[in-house]
């Protein structure tokens, strides 16, 4: 694996990939810097795709449902049995969020959901033509995929492309920027072959009618 330290040559930055994704377990997982968290991930988003779309009416809210009521009978009757013989319950942790994440948790919503609203205020009133124009363009190919293809479909093949093709693209990245390179001296090529015969036959044709 290539050292996160690496510039990206793909995107002409001085920054690694990992860099770029922000650093941290998010882009350690996603370049598999933590091979087994990213193994699991993806073998568990692939298994529940096969699940949901293999199985004929299987739905996420049956299998969470199915799993919770398996686990909460299982330790119930542990615990029940451990009251009569005597014996250690079962190993549950508490289970409790602490007020400081509660309150982390509610300021990174309302600070987006703020920043969405004045994004949203700068659109309306004409602000931002700039923001305007992407919004637009991600809502249409919001809307082109939406009619290809259904939600969960959609966040399955999205989770397995951010599990796959940035790892790829670090791997990879001197071979790609590489052919790059070259495929963009060959359209320049041909734009230089297209406009030389466009002039030769613009000549020829002011030459006939010349004649």
């Amino acid at each position: 694996m290539n050292s996160p330290s690496r510039s990206c040559r793909l995107f002409r930055a001085q920054r690694s990939l990992h860099d770029l994704l922000g650093g941290g377990t998010v882009a350690d997982v996603v370049l598999w810097r933590k091979e087994e968290v990213a193994g699991g991930l993806l073998a568990a988003v692939v298994a529940s795709w096969a699940l949901f779309y293999c199985v004929p009416g299987y739905t996420l809210l049956s299998f969470v449902s199915q799993v919770l009521m398996i686990l909460l009978t299982v330790l119930f009757v542990w615990a029940k049995a451990a009251q009569l013989l005597n014996r250690a319950p079962p190993p549950v942790p508490l289970m409790k969020v602490s007020d400081k994440t509660m309150s982390e948790a509610a300021e990174i919503v309302g600070n987006f959901v703020n920043k969405v609203l004045q994004d949203f205020g700068n659109i309306a009133l004409g602000k931002d033509s700039s923001l305007f124009y992407k919004v637009a363009l991600v809502l249409l190919l919001t809307s082109i995929v939406g009619r290809l293809t259904d939600l969960i479909t959609l966040v399955y093949t999205s989770a397995v492309i951010a599990l796959t093709i940035p790892a790829l693209l670090e791997k990879s990245d001197e071979h790609i920027a590489r052919f790059l390179v070259i495929a963009s001296a060959y359209v320049q090529e041909c734009g230089r072959a297209c406009e030389e015969n466009k002039c030769k036959i613009t000549k020829r044709i002011s030459e006939k009618k010349k004649c």
